[in-house]
C-alpha cells in the first residue's frame, strides 16, 4: 500500500488527475451507501483491460470538500467481464476482486489515503462522505 500511496502522490490534485488521464468519471456522480461513501470516481480509460497492475490503477477516488474542492481517498482497480477468462475473479495484494454486475466489471478499492475502519480493501468507506457532493 505503501508503494501505491508513492505512485498515486502526485494525484492529490484533481487537476493533475485529469491532466495524467483520469478524465472520466465511472460511475458518474458521487457514490455513497448506508455503509458509507467512496466518493467521485476518476477513471483512466486507456488503463481498463485484462491487467491489473498495483501502481496503475484504472480509477481514482476522490470525496468533495466544503467550497468544492476535492480530496484524493483511495484508488480503484476494475476488469470487464468481458476481459477476464478466468473462473476465479482476479486478485491483488492476494485480495480478490468483488463482482459488480450493475457495471460489468470486476473491482477493488484499496483506502490508501483515508483509513477505513471496515477495512483497507472494502468496498465502503464509513469515513468517506458525499455530503459535501455538488
Amino acid at each position: 500500500v505503501a508503494q501505491v500511496r508513492r505512485a498515486t502522490a502526485r494525484l492529490h490534485s484533481i487537476d493533475v488527475a485529469k491532466a495524467a488521464g483520469y478524465t472520466a468519471q465511472y460511475p458518474a456522480g458521487c457514490a455513497s451507501s448506508p455503509a458509507g461513501g467512496q466518493g467521485y470516481h476518476y477513471l483512466d480509460p486507456s488503463k481498463v483491460d485484462a491487467r491489473v497492475e498495483l501502481l496503475e490503477p484504472e480509477l481514482v477516488m476522490y470525496e468533495p470538500q466544503p467550497g468544492g474542492g476535492m480530496q484524493l481517498v483511495g484508488v480503484d482497480y476494475v476488469v470487464p467481464f468481458t476481459a477476464w477468462t478466468s473462473d476465479e475473479p482476479p486478485t491483488l495484494l492476494g485480495v480478490p476482486f468483488m463482482r459488480l454486475e450493475p457495471l460489468g466489471v470486476w473491482a477493488l478499492h484499496i483506502w490508501a489515503w483515508r483509513p477505513n475502519p471496515s477495512g483497507m480493501f472494502t468496498a465502503w468507506n464509513p469515513q468517506v462522505s458525499c455530503a459535501n457532493a455538488r
